[in-house]
């Protein structure tokens, strides 16, 4: 038979019931069980599995309108509740393995996150102090230098440079955790607003951005730079994703999570924050490592593969989630979960 013309299972399983029904073939009710089986192998909830059950029987009685569907019911439910039911528990016990599997993931990779941290953080901290060093001397030394001379050029580059990398030090410090931060209300509309000012001209023109919202007053505990930090890496990640032209799409409002409606979640009140791009997409083969530090896709001298572990370290640390959803040629979208505080009055004066 076509593909396009496969039987539903329950066609097939009312057929095998009246093969056994009529004929008492012992093969036929062998062959019911391990349709049943199939189907829960394949995910099929137990609840689907008794529906077609039951379809089965209205079937059998439409072919057989002679046979009492009472007396046909009356000897196979017994044993089809039995099925259901075995069923049902392997299907609960591959939910469980699977949730255990992915549990065990989340936790391998925030040790492997916690120990690249401070792995990171600790080298960087020495680092900074040698940086140091080399900046004071050379701005010293640009300052005897004569001006419009290839000395003070050289040293120019180097200051430049030096500068550069006390950034990228600063960025692996905030991803190790080792900075200081001062956690207050804030508004998460408010910080989406002042970063995407800061990045101001930085961004090309022929990257269009849209804010959607239900609300300004949406309020999350975090540190103020800390948040506009996630927004603005996010920002330059997607710009990157898009070549320089696309369209940026930020929106929040407000979900409610039921219990074990996330499992890294707790239920609650939450301020969702999606940032949402129209370029490349991410690679199945590699969207499961875009958080951890150091990895980059981009070309060498493109990018520290910082940006992403750092976002997801600003998460963590507002007890929220991150999570992307992607396909290959349709953009991304970023999806930040944090708990939401309660409303406040606009002249509240820790906000930012």
């Amino acid at each position: 038979m076509p593909k396009s013309q496969v039987e539903p299972p329950s066609i097939v399983y009312s057929r095998l019931v009246r093969d056994y029904w009529l004929h008492g073939s012992e093969a036929a009710l062998i062959a019911a069980s391990d349709l049943g089986k199939k189907l829960v192998h394949d995910g099929l909830p137990p609840e689907d599995i008794g529906e077609f059950q039951q379809q089965a029987l209205l079937a059998l009685g439409q072919d057989l309108p002679a046979v009492p569907l009472t007396e046909v019911a009356a000897q196979l439910t017994p044993p089809l509740l039995e099925m259901l039911i075995a069923y049902g528990l392997a299907f609960r016990e591959q939910i469980e393995q699977r949730y255990r599997h992915e549990i065990e993931q989340r936790l391998e990779q925030n040790h492997k996150m916690e120990a690249l941290g401070t792995l990171a953080a600790g080298i960087a901290h020495d680092f900074n102090t040698i940086l140091g060093v080399i900046l004071g001397y050379a701005e010293m030394t640009l300052d005897l230098a004569p001006v419009g001379t290839p000395a003070q050029h050289n040293l120019q580059h180097i200051l430049a440079a030096t500068l550069r990398a006390r950034d990228l030090v600063a960025r692996i410090l905030a991803f190790g955790r080792r900075s200081e931060t001062r956690r207050v209300p804030v508004r998460i509309i408010h910080s989406l607003h002042e970063a995407l000012a800061m990045l101001g001209v930085t961004l090309p023109p022929s990257v269009v951005l849209h804010i959607e919202t239900t609300s300004s007053n949406l309020v999350v505990f975090a540190d103020p730079s800390e948040l506009q930090q996630l927004i603005i890496d996010l920002t330059i990640n997607a710009v990157d994703a898009m070549n320089g032209c696309g369209v940026m799409t930020f929106r929040a409002d407000t979900v409610t999570l039921a219990l074990g409606q996330l499992s890294e979640l707790p239920p609650g009140d939450y301020v969702r924050l999606r940032v949402c791009d129209t370029g490349c997409g991410i690679p199945r083969a590699v969207i499961d490592r875009i958080f951890e530090p150091f990895f980059t896709t981009k070309a060498v001298g493109r990018g520290s593969g910082l940006g992403l572990a750092v976002a997801y370290g600003i998460v963590q640390r507002m007890n929220g989630l991150i999570r992307v959803r992607s396909e290959p040629g349709q953009g991304a979208e970023f999806e930040i979960f944090c708990p939401r505080l309660g409303d406040l009055d606009e002249s509240h004066e820790a906000l930012h």
